[in-house]
C-alpha cells in the first residue's frame, strides 16, 4: 500500500518568471534539467514548484533577462517527483518518435521521397489577385454527383491531387472552362470511385478526357483503369495527358487515344 507524502509549503528559493519580458523562446525549458519549466500559451511557466531546485541553472539560458531567483513560500523540492516526471516525459517522447517513424515509412511509394526545391518567387508590384477558374463544388471524385449539371460538357479533366499544387499556372492554363474530378491514384482508386467515373462518362456528353498527372509511377495507375472503362462505353472518347514534374514543369503533353 503506497503512502502519499504530505506536501507542505516552506520558505525557500525558487525561480520567478517576468511574463512581460518572456518571449516564449523556450531556451529556459531545455536549460532546466529537472523539467520544472514549460512554454504554456506562449510564456514560460513553472509547471510544478516541487520540480524547481531553486539553484537557477536556467537563468543563464534566458536572453531576455526574464528569470530571477526569489525567496517565497513554495512546496519543497522533491527529487522523487522530478525523477517520475522526467521518466514520463521520456516515455511520451519515445511514443512520439515511434509514431513519427511509423508515418515516415507508411507510404511504400518510392515517389514519396522528400525533395525540396529552391524556387525564387517574384511578385510584380502591379500584380492583381488571380481569379480562380474553378466552376464547381465539390471536385473530389468520391464526393461529386455524376448527374451534376457542371459535367454537361464535352471535356473532363481528371486531375491527380498533387498536380494543381505542383503546377503554379494550373487554373489559367488547364482548368479554365472545364469540369474536373480530383483523385489520388495511389490512395483512392477503389471500386466505388471507378464506378462513379464510369457513370460520369456514361451520363454526360463527354468526348474528351484530359489527364493531369504527376511524373511519379503511382499516378500512372489511373490509365490502367481508364482504358476498360472507356472500352465499356458505346462512344468514342479522346484521351490526352499532361504530366507535371515534381519541380512544377510540364514534362509531357500528348494525346493517348
Amino acid at each position: 500500500m503506497s503512502v502519499t507524502k504530505e506536501r507542505k509549503k516552506i520558505k525557500r528559493k525558487i525561480i520567478k518568471i517576468d511574463e512581460d519580458l518572456c518571449t516564449g523562446c523556450g531556451k529556459c525549458v531545455t536549460g532546466c534539467a529537472e523539467g520544472a519549466l514549460a512554454i504554456i500559451d506562449g510564456k514560460a511557466k513553472v509547471v510544478n514548484e516541487s520540480f524547481c531546485d531553486g539553484l537557477g541553472a536556467c537563468i543563464g539560458e534566458c536572453p531576455e533577462g526574464a528569470l530571477e531567483i526569489v525567496e517565497r513560500e513554495a512546496f519543497a523540492f522533491d527529487e522523487e517527483l522530478v525523477e517520475e516526471n522526467l521518466n514520463n516525459l521520456q516515455s511520451s517522447a519515445n511514443k512520439l518518435q515511434k509514431k513519427a517513424k511509423a508515418h515516415s515509412h507508411q507510404c511504400s511509394c518510392p515517389s514519396s521521397k522528400p525533395i525540396e526545391y529552391k524556387t525564387e518567387w517574384i511578385v510584380s508590384k502591379t500584380s492583381e489577385l488571380i481569379p480562380s477558374a474553378l466552376r464547381q463544388w465539390p471536385s473530389k471524385l468520391e464526393l461529386v454527383n455524376p448527374e451534376a449539371s457542371y459535367f454537361n460538357n464535352k471535356e473532363l479533366l481528371i486531375v491527380s491531387d498533387c498536380s494543381p499544387v505542383a503546377f503554379g499556372d494550373f487554373h489559367r492554363k488547364l482548368l479554365r472552362g472545364k469540369p474536373l474530378v480530383t483523385i489520388c491514384p495511389m490512395l483512392n482508386l477503389k471500386e466505388d470511385e471507378l464506378d462513379k467515373l464510369e457513370s460520369i462518362l456514361y451520363l454526360n456528353p463527354i468526348e474528351e478526357i484530359h489527364l493531369i498527372l504527376m511524373d511519379v509511377p503511382c499516378c500512372q495507375k489511373i490509365k490502367l483503369f481508364l482504358d476498360p472503362i472507356i472500352g465499356s462505353l458505346e462512344k468514342k472518347i479522346i484521351v490526352k495527358q499532361t504530366i507535371i514534374g515534381r519541380d512544377g514543369s510540364i514534362v509531357i503533353k500528348e494525346e493517348l487515344i
